[in-house]
């Protein structure tokens, strides 16, 4: 009986295609088993490896095995409120998940610094890569609300502070400051400590490098 020369590759394709390629040349296909690629080069149903080897030769009615993707691996979404933020963002990115976002919110049911807040159910497939956003509690509304002592901060984390005061951002105008690192509070429009409400705007002058763009003076 004359050999056939399996020249094709059958990696990259879909399973019934290749199995109508092969009863064309009068082989038969076999699925030795379905594995999860964690690379996603494989979509789910395409052969991801065959055994003999392309290039090989091979009697007529020989059986070919494959081995097809069930796809990239999905896992189950963790529940996340209740726990310290430190600790499910170490969850999440050990599971390769993308933090999207963390908000900061006051909560009379979820202690501070624990989250109070996850966009994805707990229980949902999810698979690595996908984008999820946390609310962080701050504990219970306080009596009354003290302006924190921004000077000297980069804007992004007086912006985090601001929030986690109970404030809300005003204007944020730029100067030069060519002894200070950009994007440092050199002044705010309410002093460290005052009592404030719940609300109130605090404005922030910042510095900037000359000609810096995008900043206003």
């Amino acid at each position: 009986m004359a050999a056939i020369n399996l020249k094709n590759d059958l990696t990259n394709m879909f399973y019934e295609d290749a199995k109508d390629m092969l009863k064309q040349m009068s082989l038969k296909i076999v699925e030795e088993s379905k594995k999860f690629d964690p690379t996603n080069t494989y979509p789910i149903g395409v052969v991801m490896s065959q055994i003999p080897i392309p290039g090989s030769k091979v009697k007529k009615g020989r059986r070919i095995y494959v081995i097809v993707s069930k796809g990239e691996p999905t896992m189950e979404m963790a529940d996340l409120v209740g726990k310290s933020e430190r600790n499910a963002i170490i969850m999440l990115q050990n599971a390769g998940m993308i933090i999207k976002s963390v908000r900061y919110e006051h909560s009379d049911r979820i202690k501070s610094g624990a989250i109070a807040y996850q966009s994805i159910p707990p229980g949902t497939e999810i698979k690595p890569n996908t984008e999820i956003e946390l609310i962080v509690s701050l504990g219970p509304f306080p009596d009354k609300f003290i302006v924190p002592d921004l000077i000297g901060r980069n804007l992004k984390d007086a912006q985090t502070l601001i929030v986690q005061s109970g404030l809300t951002l005003g204007e944020v105008s730029f100067q030069i400051a060519d002894d200070l690192l950009p994007q440092t509070v050199i002044s705010q429009s309410i002093a460290p400590q005052t009592v404030v409400s719940q609300g109130d705007t605090i404005n922030l002058l910042v510095s900037k490098l000359p000609n810096s763009p995008g900043e206003n003076n």
